[in-house]
């Protein structure tokens, strides 16, 4: 019986010789060079695909988004390689991640979906296929003697700047300054620089605050930049102000030790009410002046509705055919498809799909419309399936999939269309 079992295991093999080499392609490879950072500064993970010939299309890598984790790629994120497998020179493609955790604690990163699109080694025809990455995790940790920073920030240096437009020392009620504050930095992204303004000023101040404005660099690696908050302050009643001086205390990366960047109080001196500007002063109310208007008003009232009595059937007949123009126009319907397929509705998908198809013709010449059809079907799958539901992030790769598509096919429609125009426009130097 034995013997019989492996005559039938030999024979299976030489039926598949391909199974065991199909099974290592592509070649997948990840590496974490730390799995600890202290909050704001980066971990670095590769990513590594690798096929036995060449690759017709780059992969498509996730993105690997995690809460209370910034991912970011740098400047040059990927980049060929190769390496000699089993004698044979395998090329492929490198990825390098920066993964930022923006607090202490351990966070998980989900395994990640490439698609990998390769030539066939034996007929050099493009093999489309999902490879997939193993989960792992990575710690944020606060260095020792910096637990008490609330909030944590850690950077290789730190300064605030603070200036004031106005005058502070001699104001009126209604008048009004601006308070600018700057962080810079260098060793983190300004993005981890905490809000520098006070919300609240106290009674008898308004304070008008503008969006605050990030700006980072990088340098080889070293992310640096500021963070700019602007204040308007308007004085609303008489009195004695100050704005406390604001204190930002951080971790140096390069000294190991705890320091404070400060910018010093403003104190604001308000009195009486602001100055009426030359030529403000309230002239008289004079009632002609009013009959003027209402005169005037109700002339231009009983031409208004003149004209539009006349032209009114005219101006809506052309309303309504530009409208049923527009709601019939290939871009109208295909910003109503890709809506349809971000918000994941597979019944809005389909009839929108059927529309715009028919505004684009739907003709295999100008696109190949099976990719497609497949990409819709697989969205299909995943409601009228007989299996347990699918998982959310197949579901999501399957809808971004469709959109990637989708969208690549109505470039390749306006490229092929503009070629067979130009193709039947008349030679402009006839023989």
């Amino acid at each position: 019986m034995t013997i019989v079992r492996l005559l039938a295991l030999a024979l299976f093999l030489a039926a598949n010789p391909a199974s065991a080499q199909d099974a290592q392609i592509p070649e997948i490879r990840t590496s974490l060079e730390q799995d600890t950072a202290v909050p704001g500064q980066p971990l670095i993970y590769r990513v590594t695909v690798l096929v036995p010939t060449w690759l017709p299309s780059p992969p498509v890598f996730p993105s690997y988004e995690t809460p209370n984790v910034v991912v970011r790629l740098p400047s040059r994120a990927s980049g060929p390689t190769s390496e000699t497998i089993d004698g044979e020179t395998w090329s492929g493609v490198t990825r390098s991640y920066r993964l930022y955790p923006m607090t202490a604690g351990t966070f998980q990163i989900p395994p990640g979906t490439i698609k990998v699109t390769y030539a066939d080694p034996d007929n050099q025809q493009p093999v489309v296929v999902d490879a997939q990455t193993d989960g792992f995790e990575i710690t944020g940790k606060i260095p020792e003697g910096a637990q008490d920073l609330d909030p944590f920030l850690a950077a290789k240096s730190l300064t605030l700047e603070r200036t004031v437009e106005g005058t502070p020392e001699s104001m009126k009620a209604g008048d009004a300054l601006t308070i600018t504050t700057i962080a810079k930095v260098t060793g983190v992204a300004p993005m981890f620089v905490p809000p520098l303004s006070d919300a609240d000023p106290g009674n008898g101040l308004a304070a008008y605050p503008k969006e605050p404005v990030l700006d980072e660099k990088e340098d080889r690696g070293l992310l640096s930049g500021t963070r700019s908050e602007v204040t308007s302050l308007v004085a609303e009643t008489a009195g004695t102000y100050t704005i406390p001086e604001k204190s930002l205390s951080w971790y140096n990366l390069e000294s190991g030790k705890i320091e404070t960047a400060t910018v010093p109080e403003i104190a604001l001196q308000v009195t009486g009410t602001a100055d009426a500007q030359p030529g403000q002063q309230a002239a008289p109310f004079d009632w002609r002046d009013l009959f003027g208007w209402l005169v005037l008003f109700a002339l231009v009232a009983v031409l208004a509705t003149v004209a539009w009595r006349l032209l009114s059937p005219g101006v809506r007949r052309s309303a309504a055919a530009l409208k049923e123009r527009y709601y019939t126009s290939e871009s109208y319907l295909f910003r109503q498809l890709t809506a349809a397929i971000r918000q994941h509705d597979l019944n809005g998908t389909l009839q929108r799909a059927s529309r715009w198809k028919i505004a684009v013709g739907g003709d295999t010449r100008f696109g190949d419309w099976r990719d497609f059809e497949l990409a819709v079907h697989a969205c299909s799958a995943l409601s009228f399936s007989a299996k347990s539901p699918p998982r959310r992030e197949d579901a999501d790769r399957r809808w971004k999939h469709l959109l990637e598509t989708v969208r690549g096919l109505r470039r390749s429609l306006s490229r092929k269309r503009q070629s067979e125009t130009f193709a039947r426009l008349p030679d402009i130097n006839p023989r």
